[in-house]
């Protein structure tokens, strides 16, 4: 098996086996993980056999798309490819059920999870925002990473210029179409889970099919309210710290997971 970096040419094969494993293609996802991010490919030959890609921030590295193909699996290959981008500082990642042993014996603590719901939103707008423009660009990043504790313009400046930001007093959400027929709402910041929940119908409605990822009780008993159904809730893993840092209380959801 060869490890070597993969780009945005590889988006295809990086779908295509994340289809094999049931996984979503969102060829989308990959090509903005794999411009602003650090990906490694496992080949056979010329068959791409396993992923991961490690979004790096000053504060910490965030580690995704962790995938082996079913026809070498249990072969240690999540392992050598989480190994590879490990390093002294700190890290986090979202586990599932089957990951999370492997990643606690990389020395991966549980610090919280979330609830992935998706479906078409029933709900009524509730109208408390307004769309954001490229002057709100230095605000939305200070922001961000003083609720999150990391800087990450290029997020922003993705969403702007190909997705959705609404403002409100009180918070935050972005949103970007990852497909034809799925639209993420994400990251979501607000004061409160009422705000957050405020800000999800106003980014939700019109839409069809979304997607939002959270934790909180209260707006997780107003998106099941309102049709979302849950595909999962991954456990959300950190290395080399105690706890995420930032003001988390205040972060309800993360565009993608991978991103932090």
């Amino acid at each position: 098996m060869e490890l070597r970096r993969l780009t945005v040419d590889d988006r295809a094969a990086c779908s295509d086996l994340a289809e094999s494993r049931s996984w979503s293609r969102e060829e989308k996802k990959w090509e903005l993980l794999l411009t602003h991010g650090e990906g490694w490919g496992l080949f056979d030959d010329d068959e791409l056999v396993g992923t991961t890609i490690v979004t790096r921030y000053p504060e910490l590295a965030s580690i995704s798309m962790v995938l082996v193909a079913e026809r070498v699996a249990r072969q240690g290959l999540g392992r050598r490819l989480v190994s590879h981008v490990l390093d002294t500082g700190v890290s986090t990642l979202f586990a599932t059920s089957m990951g999370r042993p492997l990643y606690e014996q990389l020395g991966f603590t549980a610090v919280g999870f979330t609830d992935i719901r998706a479906g078409v939103f029933t709900g009524p707008i509730s109208d408390i925002s307004h769309i954001a423009t490229r002057a709100d660009l230095d605000d939305l990043v200070a922001l961000d990473a003083k609720v999150t504790g990391i800087t990450r313009p290029f997020l922003w400046e993705s969403l702007l210029a190909t997705g959705s930001v609404r403002v409100s007093d009180s918070g935050v959400a972005g949103s970007w179409r990852v497909a034809d027929d799925l639209m993420l709402i994400g990251p979501v910041i607000a004061d409160t889970p009422a705000d957050a929940c405020a800000l999800i119908a106003d980014s939700a409605v019109g839409n069809g099919r979304v997607r939002v990822d959270v934790h909180d009780p209260e707006v997780v008993a107003f998106v099941q309210k309102h049709g979302m159904e849950s595909w999962g809730t991954p456990t959300w893993m950190v290395r080399n710290a105690d706890r995420l840092p930032g003001d988390r209380t205040r972060y309800h959801a993360p565009l993608l997971q991978a991103l932090g």
